[in-house]
């Protein structure tokens, strides 16, 4: 059984189970997911559309749905209990099914499981009772969930197998039908809708601000799955002076390599920038009902996962009151005219990248899974 509840759970999930299905022939799959593990061959008791939420007041909304769905998941590990529950990410839905899992005497591994070092840690203990592996992503990961004797391994993180492009930034620019010796910008609001309503608007001011002062500069927007045009459109009513954004559909990493810097909206997607080496800005704005829990319950230093990650800061982060079109455009300005930043940002990405482990994460995690069927069914071994 595999329950993944977002698309970046969807697309890890089903690589795991492309791994497992290569690994062993005799096995089914059951959960909750989306599109890529249904292609994969998991026969989906719940399809994770309309699953995605961002921020507590988010949460609150949809928990009548959420609740419900945990319910018919506790049902089947009741009734039909699998040889191994694979949870991966979306913590607040999994962790009741942990629970429930350890409840049946179902062995449980938990894929990307909750940051617990970034809130919450009460959950590293809970998981080191009920866990009997945790494939974790990050080194500073897996030693966290390690001290609080949890079975956590380090599998590697699964962008390095994908993050990537063989274009070098004079064919990737090509490519996009970019001036070679223009400052390109790259834009990424985030992949929701609120994310973006909230940070496109100051992302385009400054944009606009920034073309003023240089001339030389092109902007382009590579659109995040389920981001459609027209509300790349809406974000921009009212907001004059607006240079140019080129739309990208299906050219992340390729714009990420083009770009002279990328200014992010926190999340997965500034790792995939590391991964690439790209220069970048981290955004974040959310309500002011949700910075408030967030400030109440994150002790951390660093917002950014490149951060997290070099435990520095070699990203600039602008968070919430910080982010405006006035200081993004301070921001920005200063990275695009002094290009050693740039420089000493690649060099500490290329770091932070080789952190990230060797390729293969899926086919470890796939291993993991395999072993506890082979202890259930083998008590002994």
């Amino acid at each position: 059984m595999i329950v993944a509840g977002e698309p970046s759970g969807d697309l890890h999930a089903s690589h795991v189970v492309q791994a497992l299905k290569a690994k062993c022939t005799e096995i089914s799959f059951y959960g909750m997911g989306g599109d890529m593990m249904e292609e994969a061959g998991v026969c989906l008791d719940i399809h994770i559309r309309d699953s995605a939420v961002m921020g507590f007041a988010d949460v609150f909304a949809v928990l009548p749905k959420f609740l419900k769905k945990q319910a018919l998941l506790k049902k089947r590990i009741r009734q039909h209990p699998p040889d191994v529950l694979l949870l991966v990410d979306f913590a607040e839905f999994n962790m009741p099914l942990a629970k429930s899992a350890y409840t049946q005497g179902v062995p449980m591994v938990y894929y990307i499981p909750p940051k617990a070092w970034a809130w919450r840690p009460g959950r590293a203990k809970k998981l080191a009772k009920r866990a009997n592996a945790i494939a974790s992503i990050f080194p500073f990961e897996t030693e966290f969930y390690q001290d609080a004797g949890a079975p956590a391994e380090f599998v590697g993180h699964p962008l390095v197998d994908f993050a990537k492009t063989d274009l070098t930034l004079t064919q990737a620019r090509k490519k996009l039908g970019l001036q070679n010796n223009a400052q390109v910008i790259g834009l990424m609001p985030g992949s929701r809708r609120s994310e973006v309503q909230r940070i496109l608007p100051i992302m385009l001011k400054a944009a606009a601000n920034v073309a003023q002062v240089l001339s030389d500069t092109e902007w382009i927007l590579p659109l995040a799955p389920g981001i459609s045009e027209e509300l790349i459109s809406e974000c921009k009513q009212g907001i004059k002076g607006i240079p140019t954004v080129k739309l990208l559909q299906d050219e992340t990493y390729t714009a990420m390599r083009a770009a002279t810097l990328m200014l992010i909206t926190s999340g997965t997607a500034t790792l995939e920038a590391a991964c690439i080496g790209s220069p970048m800005i981290i955004l974040f704005r959310t309500s002011q009902f949700n910075w408030r829990i967030i400030n109440a319950l994150t002790p951390l230093e660093h917002s950014g996962l490149p951060n997290l990650i070099a435990k520095r800061r070699i990203v600039p982060e602008l968070l919430q009151d910080d982010l405006s079109p006035d200081t993004l455009t301070e921001f920005t300005l200063d990275l695009l005219r002094n290009p050693e930043k740039c420089d000493a940002q690649r060099d500490a990405l290329n770091t932070v990248y080789h952190q990230l482990g060797e390729s293969g994460a899926a086919e470890r995690t796939a291993q993991l899974v395999l072993e506890q069927i082979a202890s259930t069914h083998n008590p002994t071994q």
